[in-house]
């Protein structure tokens, strides 16, 4: 098991965080558990769990560790694929259609370049929010 499973999506944020399903990983933790001992666990049906075991399953959350064959039938043990899940940093963006650049500029050339990027501005800028813009992040070099 991984430490961090880092959630590159809002798809795979609304996956793991529906409440049954973030329970299943909770409960889970490091001890591999089966549908059954998930149900008994959470008081939900079995058939409940093992269907949103199938989705975590299927999306790479959680994975089975260990089969065991008990009376003719196959028990699957699953555990997640890592400890967190965290979303990507950048995820949450506003805007997705961002797109964000960063560079260095030596002090000698930050006064002529911000001269120039406020003209650049007052040329293209909108104001406008829902449309598709860039931002330049910049360091000045001292």
């Amino acid at each position: 098991m991984k430490e961090v499973h880092i959630l590159n999506t809002l798809e795979e944020i609304n996956l793991v965080s529906d409440p049954i399903r973030l329970k299943i990983i909770t409960t889970l933790g490091t001890t591999a558990k089966t549908a059954q001992d998930l149900s008994d666990a959470l008081g939900v049906s079995r058939s409940k769990i093992h269907y949103h075991l199938r989705l975590l399953e299927d999306n790479g959350f959680v994975e089975v560790v260990h089969t065991e064959l008990i009376n003719g039938i196959t028990q699957k043990y699953f555990l997640p694929v890592a400890k967190a899940f965290i979303p990507k940093s950048d995820i949450f963006n506003k805007n997705s259609n961002e797109n964000i650049f960063s560079f260095k500029i030596n002090k000698e050339k930050y006064k002529e370049f911000s001269e120039e990027l406020d003209i650049l501005i007052k040329k293209y800028g909108t104001g406008e929010e829902d449309k598709e813009t860039l931002q330049v992040e910049v360091y000045k070099l001292d």
